[in-house]
């Protein structure tokens, strides 16, 4: 195929969709309003996944000493803590400092600690993991291991709350997939199908073309790229829609993120093959191919 006859399947099927400007406007919007739901929806998941992260790495694991213990014994856990796997820190907090914190925590009711004769905190190592550790299983082995060393009366995690978060999150993300792809098939089907409805509602013209001649690239390929146009506009169309609900959500929910402008390309390219694709089903019907 030569350039001429590009530039001449480019044209056409450019001058095909202002042919019918009312029609191709309808199907804009509903692929439209289609594909805004399924943004939506990733937008959404995008947000809470971020949520989950973030108290994730806010976790932290408590490392509390023996009373009494020698500095030299002390700095040696800790020497040994940053040298185990996966600890990104290691933030020492004395007894006296636990204390105070907890005054502080204590607000109106700090009167309480007056009664103490002497301070019960013990000195602590407070760990920050790696994020992709944060695990049960890992920080379970992890605790076990040093609650072993000499000078480490207890090691705590959280291990109920981490168990339930993970169970938690595990349903959340069964769920999210499924509803996902739900709506994934349904923005498929809407779509290939109202791109399909155009092709058909001219099948008088193909059966012209293909009386006087025309090879089946140039029937085709103008629908294809038709197809594949109206498939870019209603992507727009849905970007620009979810720009406009992000913009009024962060009015009440401060920190939403949106989309990387990678995912937005993509998805753009995804809407425009999407279209393509549905012409090309639709015209091997007429087509025969």
């Amino acid at each position: 195929m030569n350039v001429n006859a590009m530039r001449y399947l480019i044209s056409e099927s450019v001058l095909m969709l202002g042919r019918r400007k009312g029609s191709n406007i309808i199907s804009i919007v509903i692929m439209g309003l289609s594909l805004l739901i399924l943004v939506v929806f990733l937008l959404v998941t995008l947000n809470i996944s971020r949520i989950i992260e973030a108290t994730r790495e806010e976790h932290r694991v408590y490392v509390y000493l023996e009373d009494g213990l020698a500095q030299n014994v002390s700095q040696a856990i800790q020497l040994r803590l940053l040298g185990s796997e996966g600890i990104e820190e290691v933030i020492f907090i004395s007894k006296e400092e636990a204390l105070a914190r907890f005054r502080e925590a204590l607000g109106e009711n700090r009167d309480i600690l007056e009664a103490l004769e002497e301070n019960p905190l013990p000195d602590e190592y407070r760990v920050k993991l790696r994020p992709e550790l944060i695990r049960s299983d890992f920080m379970g082995r992890m605790a076990s291991e040093i609650e072993g060393w000499d000078g480490v009366e207890e090691v705590r995690y959280g291990r109920r709350w981490l168990e339930r978060g993970e169970t938690l999150v595990r349903g959340f993300y069964i769920v999210d997939l499924c509803i996902g792809a739900i709506i994934f098939l349904s923005v498929i089907f809407v779509i290939s199908n109202t791109v399909r409805l155009m092709v058909i509602s001219r099948r008088k013209a193909i059966d012209v073309m293909k009386l006087v001649g025309a090879t089946n690239a140039y029937i085709q390929v103008p629908f294809i790229m038709e197809g594949a146009l109206q498939g870019i506009f209603a992507a727009l169309l849905a970007v620009g829609l979810l720009v406009l609900i992000y913009l009024f959500g962060t009015r009440y929910l401060s920190g939403l993120v949106f989309l990387d402008p990678g995912a937005v390309v993509g998805f753009i390219v995804f809407c425009a093959l999407l279209g393509a694709l549905g012409s090309f089903t639709a015209m091997r019907r007429f087509l025969k191919m």
